[in-house]
Parts: C-alpha cells; sequence; structure tokens
C-alpha cells in the first residue's frame, strides 16, 4: 500500500501537477491521522476493557473482605453489647445491702465487664488499592467515599479504643488489685482457676465505695463510646457490601 502511494506521488510530481499533489499530499495526511486516531480509539477501548475486568475483580474482593469484616464485627459488638450488661449490673447493686449482694455473682460480674477486645479488621484489599493507585480504577464516587469514610472511622475506633483501654489499665485495674481478688475474677475468665483466692477478701465492701461506683461508670462509658465507633463502623460496611454485591 505504501509503495502505490509512492508510485502516485511520483507520477504527479513527474507530470508538473503541484495542485494536484498538494491535493494528495494533504489528503495523504489525512488519512495517516485517521488511521492514528483509529488506533489510538482501538487501543482506549481495549484499555478501558482491561479497566472494567480489573474493577470487577477488585470489587469481588472488596465484597469478601467486607462480609468477613461484617461477621467479625457483629461478634465483637454482641461481645461488648454484655460487657456493658455486665457493668450496668454491677452499678445497680451499689450501695445495696449484703443480703442483696449475695443474690448475685459479682466476681462473674466484674470478669464478663472488664473482658473487652479490640476489633481488627482485615484491610488488604483496600490498602493494596491505595498503595498501588488503582482506588482510581473504582468508577462509583459513591463508593470511594464510603471507603475513605472507612478509614476515618477506623481512626475514631482506634481513638475509643485507646480511651478505654488507658482507663481500664491504670484505673480499673489497679482498683481491683487492692480491694478485690483477681484469681476469683479470674476463675470466671480463661484462666478457669479451679480454686479461688485463699485469702480473705472484702470484694462486696467495694459495692458501699464511691470510687468503685465512679470506676463502673466510666468503664461503662468508655465501652459504650467504643461501641458507638463500632456502629459507625457497620454502616459504612453495609454500604460498602451493598455497593459490591453484584459482584461476589
Amino acid at each position: 500500500m505504501i509503495k502505490f502511494f509512492r508510485h502516485i506521488r511520483k507520477r504527479l510530481i513527474g507530470e508538473n501537477r503541484f495542485s494536484k499533489y498538494l491535493l494528495y499530499a494533504i489528503g495523504e495526511i489525512i488519512l495517516v491521522v485517521i488511521g492514528i486516531l483509529i488506533a489510538l480509539q482501538i487501543n482506549n477501548w481495549n484499555n478501558n476493557e482491561l479497566n472494567k475486568k480489573e474493577e470487577a475483580l477488585i470489587l469481588k474482593n472488596l465484597n469478601f473482605e467486607f462480609n468477613k469484616n461484617k461477621k467479625d464485627l457483629q461478634i465483637i459488638k454482641n461481645n461488648y453489647q454484655r460487657l456493658i450488661g455486665a457493668t450496668k449490673q454491677l452499678l445497680d447493686l451499689i450501695g445495696e445491702e449484703n443480703i442483696i449482694l449475695q443474690e448475685h455473682n459479682t466476681d462473674s460480674l466484674i470478669s464478663e465487664s472488664i473482658n473487652y477486645l479490640d476489633y481488627r479488621p482485615t484491610e488488604n484489599v483496600l490498602s493494596d488499592l491505595i498503595s498501588s493507585g488503582n482506588l482510581k480504577l473504582i468508577s462509583s464516587d459513591s463508593l470511594r467515599l464510603h471507603l475513605f469514610q472507612w478509614s476515618s472511622f477506623i481512626n475514631e475506633k482506634e481513638e475509643a479504643w485507646e480511651t478505654l483501654d488507658d482507663f481500664s489499665q491504670n484505673m480499673m485495674m489497679p482498683y481491683l488489685t487492692k480491694n478485690a481478688s483477681l484469681k476469683n475474677i479470674d476463675s470466671y475468665g480463661f484462666l478457669d482457676w479451679k480454686q479461688g483466692s485463699k485469702l480473705q477478701t472484702e470484694t462486696k465492701g467495694m459495692f458501699l465505695d464511691i470510687e468503685f461506683e465512679n470506676n463502673l461508670d466510666n468503664h461503662a462509658w468508655s465501652l459504650t463510646n467504643y461501641l458507638l465507633a463500632l456502629d459507625n463502623l457497620e454502616t459504612t460496611i453495609n454500604s460498602i457490601i451493598t455497593q459490591t454485591s453484584k459482584y461476589r
């Protein structure tokens, strides 16, 4: 084809037909430009198809990861609701007489109220998206917004966890260490002691102490604050799962 055009060009020049050669040259340029544009269009189409396939895989992986995170979150939330329930029961017993306290296993309630754990979701897919720059492949502005919100709510969760853990380690646990038997309390936890403390403890005296009431109140606040942070994460998880559900 190129030899054919060259032959025509030589013939026109040889015949001194400059005006026709000029038109021919312009036409040849236009054909070349059209050819380049077509090639670019084909290349763009191929790239778009590859991006769509990559996006579909990303959304499928996101859906899988956040469905797992949702299951783990529901377990943690149920646990925190039990923790708050046990703490409220302890608060209700403040100021009660011994005859009322004897009707409750206070060591068991204390053990349950302090048995808190941090929620650690998996973020492998999202971290890879951010580090690789492939987040731009997600065409949904709403989904990208929720992924950014997720990172923000994770930071809020971390702050709530630090508040809870700091209070527990620096106020609640030192108080219990001085005023209760940790062995008796831990016998209802994973240590599962078969024999309680041989020492006499005045655990019930704590329920007449304003400091214990204040510690329980602060503990209940910290647990509730953490649970609210988990609620924000759950709302975002549900939005992400909804927007990626067709790719699961």
